[in-house]
């Protein structure tokens, strides 16, 4: 059994840990800028930088660190996860998912609702609710992929839900009308129209997904090509998109919206859209305002846009 410590609270261990995250993270070149870095934040009153390490039996057998910057060209996000490491020999115990999910705890002690890290490695984060919300670049111009974890999650990998097209799983039919119906009555009528058009396709619009959980719908998305708007230069369109008030506040809107991305990247797509009321939610994903249009019975909205991913 491991214990997680803040370094500045296990100082006896800081050369050993300059130790092991320079020699995973670093180069031959650079030890001093660890060396700098890990001791000023043993001093600093500020919440941020903070190195952690998980020690078994005095051994360091594990790392992470919350940064302002990742040396990443997204400086207008923050803080940043880096240096998640678990020794090869204590891998496959559930570690790297337990100093994950000590990150965001931390993260959200220090009153930060998203926790955003880059990497190249393609599955892991995903099982633990992370989304990829944009691609940026390191110091020297390599492009990278940027994550996004909502700090307040309560998702752990043996209760994450499953998206499934509405076609694969036939049998949730009914349970979605039911659903539609009695969770979202005001879009209920065309909700059910897309969805019933959606049961014979597979490679085209509209596509119907259901976030099932136990079997359960908790929430859905649909793709049409076209929304009740004026303007009809923009296509493919997310719409609706819906999560359950009892899974609210575990960051399931934002699988969904990954989830449709790379639908609509799958399609062809370079571009996807969508048209909002709310303030300042879909930008926490990258999605970005493009202007307002009118629906076509009046009432004026705001576009916004995000690009699709394959």
């Amino acid at each position: 059994m491991f214990q997680l410590y803040e370094l500045k609270d296990k100082a006896e261990q800081f050369e050993n840990a300059v130790q092991l995250f320079w020699s995973q993270w670093g180069t031959d070149k650079n030890y001093k800028f660890y060396y700098d870095c890990m001791l000023h934040s043993l001093k600093t009153e500020s919440d941020l930088p903070r190195f952690y390490i998980a020690v078994q039996n005095d051994l360091i057998i594990g790392t992470y660190a919350l940064l302002r910057n990742d040396l990443i060209s997204r400086q207008d996000v923050f803080p940043w996860l880096a240096c998640l490491y678990v020794l090869p020999e204590c891998r496959g115990q559930n570690i790297g998912a337990k100093l994950l999910q000590h990150a965001l705890h931390e993260t959200l002690k220090m009153g930060h609702d998203n926790l955003y890290l880059s990497t190249d490695l393609e599955g892991y984060y995903e099982k633990f609710g992370w989304v990829h919300l944009t691609n940026g670049y390191i110091f020297n111009g390599v492009e990278t992929k940027i994550y996004a974890a909502f700090t307040a999650t309560k998702t752990y990998p043996h209760e994450c839900p499953v998206i499934q097209s509405i076609s694969e799983c036939t049998e949730h039919r009914d349970a979605f009308i039911t659903y539609i119906s009695e969770a979202w009555p005001a879009v209920k009528d065309a909700a059910i129209i897309q969805m019933e058009e959606s049961l014979s396709t597979a490679n085209a619009l509209p596509l119907t997904f259901l976030m099932l959980k136990n079997d359960r719908i908790i929430g859905f998305y649909q793709m049409i090509e076209q929304e009740y708007l004026v303007r009809k230069d923009l296509s493919p369109w997310i719409a609706p998109l819906f999560i359950d008030k009892s899974e609210r506040g575990q960051a399931l809107g934002a699988v969904l919206l990954q989830h449709a991305r790379k639908t609509a990247g799958q399609l062809g797509y370079e571009k996807v859209y969508l048209t909002t009321d709310h303030i300042r939610y879909y930008e926490k994903y990258g999605f970005r305002e493009i202007g307002l249009s009118n629906f076509e019975w009046g009432r004026p909205s705001k576009i916004y846009e995000h690009d699709t991913l394959l």
